[in-house]
């Protein structure tokens, strides 16, 4: 048994031998023709630009890499023609980069959102354009949708729809006594109408996110004064959009009023405001009684508007009849005064301002005439001829006019009663030709003026 296994395995190796020598003897032949094997070659890598618009607010920012200048000179021109304004920073310029159709995506839904985005961030990376933010309704999110799915590039809609609502307040009025509660989208909203209230009024305000005013609050501001004035109980509420006023005003008039300033408004109001019925009556009672008044008092005023009347021509003939006496007597006293002065003329030494003996005398004669008439005045006017110079006659004459007031004031003439003017050569009786006439000229007028 041990001598078969060297046989058997030289009968292994040969058939192995055998099987070798064949395969190598072995030639395929085919009609198709020889390919000759090569190695692929790589495609080169695409670079695309990338950049992001980052909204906070109004204010836009863009950064990022770019082929050239004018790709985002093209961005801050669509923001300019929508009166608002990007701020471009952070930006490199690559000229290998790829993707001219990102910029004008990004350009046609630029418009869009712009108007309707808050929080809001377009990122073109990986030839891919992604849009963020909040819009206000479904409509906005479909507008953008459309927009994107109208280019081939790759695009992502990432768009958070917040539903907005109005903000509700509630101001109530009874009486004296005020109440206010609200829901605001900010504590300045609430504050603005609580200005508007008395300091007693008791408030309850707070705030939410995503709420909006449509113009309540400033059209409720402008009402408040004539709702707090005009309206003995009331309700303003804002919900849903809806401006509800209720409550009772005063007069018919008072409601005329409050409709038309209703009107005014844009907004959809609901007016339930009546007429306090009980006090329109007491209204009435009161304009009745007011008119009662204001008969008597028109009486009254009549009656004593005819007492003064009669009272006036009373008075006026009175001092027609006083006037009259006192015209009288002053013709009598001018009368008494000429016929004096006529028989003896008040007499100066010559060139001075002194009386004479005699000219004193017609003073004294003077004073007793004057006191007869108590409440007449009179003006002492002094003359003088041309002899000499007109400044020396014109002083000359006021010396002497002060002489005769101050004698007739030592007289017991009241000094209010007597003017003194010296007239000097001004006014001559007749001309100075000769010694006659310049004795004439030479002389003191005594002129009644009355009372």
């Amino acid at each position: 048994m041990k001598k078969i296994w060297p046989w058997l395995l030289a009968l292994l190796l040969l058939i192995i031998f055998c099987v070798w020598s064949k395969k190598d003897s072995i030639q395929v032949t085919s009609t198709a023709p020889t390919q000759v094997a090569t190695t692929p070659i790589a495609s080169p890598v695409k670079h695309y630009l990338d950049y992001t618009i980052t909204q906070k607010a109004t204010d836009y920012t863009l950064n990022g890499r770019f082929a050239n200048t004018k790709q985002h000179t093209l961005l801050s021109d669509t923001y300019v023609d929508n009166s608002s304004h990007l701020t471009v920073s952070n930006t490199s310029i690559d000229a290998t980069l790829q993707g001219e159709e990102g910029i004008t995506l990004t350009n046609k839904i630029l418009p869009h959102f712009i108007k309707n985005y808050t929080n809001g961030k377009i990122v073109y990376h990986d030839n891919t354009l992604r849009v963020y933010g909040d819009v206000s309704n479904y409509e906005a999110q479909r507008q953008m949708q459309n927009l994107l799915s109208s280019s081939t590039l790759a695009s992502q809609d990432n768009t958070n729809v917040i539903v907005e609502k109005s903000v509700h307040f509630i101001i109530t009025k009874i009486l004296d006594k005020v109440d206010f509660t609200g829901t605001f989208n900010s504590q300045l909203q609430g504050k603005t109408l609580r200005n508007k209230l008395p300091a007693s009024t008791s408030t309850q305000i707070s705030q939410s996110m995503h709420l909006v005013d449509k113009g309540s609050i400033a059209f409720t501001e402008n009402f408040l004064p004539s709702f707090m004035e005009k309206y003995k109980n009331g309700k303003i509420e804002y919900k849903d959009d809806i401006l509800n006023i209720s409550g009772m005003v005063g007069t018919e008039k008072d409601l005329v009023e409050m409709k038309k300033l209703l009107s005014e408004s844009t907004l959809t109001i609901v007016n339930n405001t009546t007429v306090d019925q009980e006090a329109l009556a007491q209204a009435a009672a009161e304009e009745a009684e007011l008119k009662a008044l204001e008969e008597a008092q028109q009486s009254k005023m009549a009656t004593e508007a005819e007492e003064k009347r009669l009272a006036e021509e009373k008075a006026k003939r009175d001092e027609e009849k006083r006037l009259s006496e006192v015209q009288v007597a002053a013709e009598a006293l001018k009368e008494k005064i000429t016929k004096l002065l006529k028989i003896e003329n008040i007499e100066f030494r010559v060139a001075k301002g002194s009386l004479t003996t005699k000219g004193a005398i017609t003073v004294d004669k003077l004073a007793t005439i004057l006191s007869e008439h108590p409440n007449i005045k009179a003006e002492i006017a002094g003359h003088t001829d041309s002899d000499g110079s007109a400044i020396f006659n014109q002083k000359l004459s006021q010396r002497r006019v002060d002489t005769v007031r101050s004698r007739l004031i030592k007289k017991g003439i009241n000094a209010s009663r007597l003017t003194a003017v010296g007239y000097g050569e001004s006014k001559p009786l007749v001309p100075n030709t000769n010694k006659t006439n310049k004795q004439k000229n030479r002389r003191v007028e005594i002129n009644i003026q009355g009372e």
